[in-house]
């Protein structure tokens, strides 16, 4: 026990006690004059984790901003740490330079690319009645003898939509979803922010609360689970940005019209795991056969070239480019990941797929580490 300094004059004069009497003061006695149990210290822990389950799942629906801010933080940190190191310079500025050029190079985007794909948006607007009617002409008139008819198809989800423009009710709701998209972009950039500039002091901070006897094991899980996440989100924007580049080459030299939209979907569709390659494939295929290609091949042939080109890009990516770009690093089983993409679409939509196959190798991380404590040690 550290030995108690004598009050000043003041204080002896206001204090309760006589002068000279043993007083110690129960807020400055330090940790050491009271311990919790094992036992005690289990319990607590545990309510504060099922009060923190219980908090995440009632706000569940705004942690989707911070889910997209962790990964926008995650990629961007190694940049951040480079140009500080580099440069010399303080973080805040380091990140500060990182969203100048971030929202530069946006700028440079939408400049060159935003006029060719409106431009592509307007022409397949003008294009689609005659898109329909070689539909209606390839496509059956009956399945299971029913009726098909593409143009009744078309009319009703064009009638849906302008549906929700003309009917005030259902309007408001879409313009308050698009406000509230638009908010929760604003939040995940600048929860990223303040996330880039607390850095590494931040997982310092939290392995500072574990006991020195278990900050070593602490960190080398926090080393398995960085390497889980960096792998796989590096590998996601490798693909994303292989997928549109081949597949825009590809189309543009097959003559599918509307290509850059049709590519810049089919990356951004790589994010969804197991379906979200098969989607982007069906509308290219679509108009393949029913639109003219700059060879002059039949529908079915143009449509059978596409399906193929996505097939053998979808095989070299699977046994080439995610073996070594991502590595098996999330290391789960196939039906264990299948589980994860679905429970994650449950939850959280699609920011849940996106995130599905990385939680599960985190998990994965964890329950290795709880096995080899508490079976294996046993």
């Amino acid at each position: 026990m550290p030995a108690i300094e004598p009050l000043d004059p003041v204080e002896e004069r206001d204090s309760p006690h006589a002068p000279g009497e043993n007083y110690t003061d129960p807020d400055t006695t330090g940790a050491t004059a009271f311990r919790w149990s094992p036992r005690t210290r289990r319990t607590v822990g545990l309510g504060i984790g099922i009060l923190t389950g219980l908090v995440l799942w009632g706000a569940r629906d705004i942690i989707g901003p911070f889910i997209w801010a962790g990964i926008f933080a995650y990629i961007c940190n190694p940049a951040v740490e480079r140009l500080v190191r580099v440069a010399r310079i303080p973080r805040a500025l380091a990140v500060a330079i990182l969203y100048a050029v971030g929202i530069g190079l946006l700028v440079l985007l939408g400049i060159f690319l935003v006029p060719r794909v409106t431009d592509e948006l307007n022409r397949l607007a003008t294009e689609l009645p005659s898109i329909v009617t070689e539909a209606e002409d390839a496509l059956p008139s009956e399945v299971l003898g029913q009726p098909l008819v593409v143009r009744d198809i078309i009319d009703s989800v064009t009638a849906g939509t302008t549906s929700i423009l003309t009917d005030a009710s259902r309007a408001i709701g879409a313009f308050r979803s698009a406000f509230t998209l638009i908010l929760h972009g604003l939040l995940a950039v600048v929860a990223a922010a303040y996330l880039l500039l607390a850095g590494p002091s931040l997982i310092r901070g939290l392995l500072a609360l574990i006991p020195e006897s278990e900050r070593g094991e602490a960190k080398t899980i926090v080393n398995s689970i960085n390497s889980v996440m960096g792998g796989f989100i590096r590998g996601e924007l490798i693909l994303i940005v292989i997928m549109s580049v081949t597949t825009f080459i590809g189309l543009s030299i097959i003559g599918i019209p509307f290509a850059i939209v049709l590519a810049i979907a089919t990356g951004i569709l790589e994010l969804i795991p197991v379906f979200g390659p098969i989607i982007a494939a069906m509308p290219p295929i679509a108009l393949a056969l029913l639109t003219a290609n700059n060879f002059g091949w039949p529908g079915w042939v143009a449509a059978t070239v596409v399906a193929v080109m996505y097939t053998v890009l979808r095989q070299l990516e699977d046994y080439l480019i995610i073996p070594n770009v991502v590595g098996r690093v999330v290391q789960v089983h196939p039906l264990v990941a299948l589980f994860a993409i679905f429970a994650g679409l449950q939850i959280w939509g699609v920011t849940g797929m996106v995130i599905a196959l990385p939680t599960a190798g985190v998990v994965r991380v964890l329950l290795s580490y709880a096995y080899r404590r508490t079976i294996v040690r046993s």
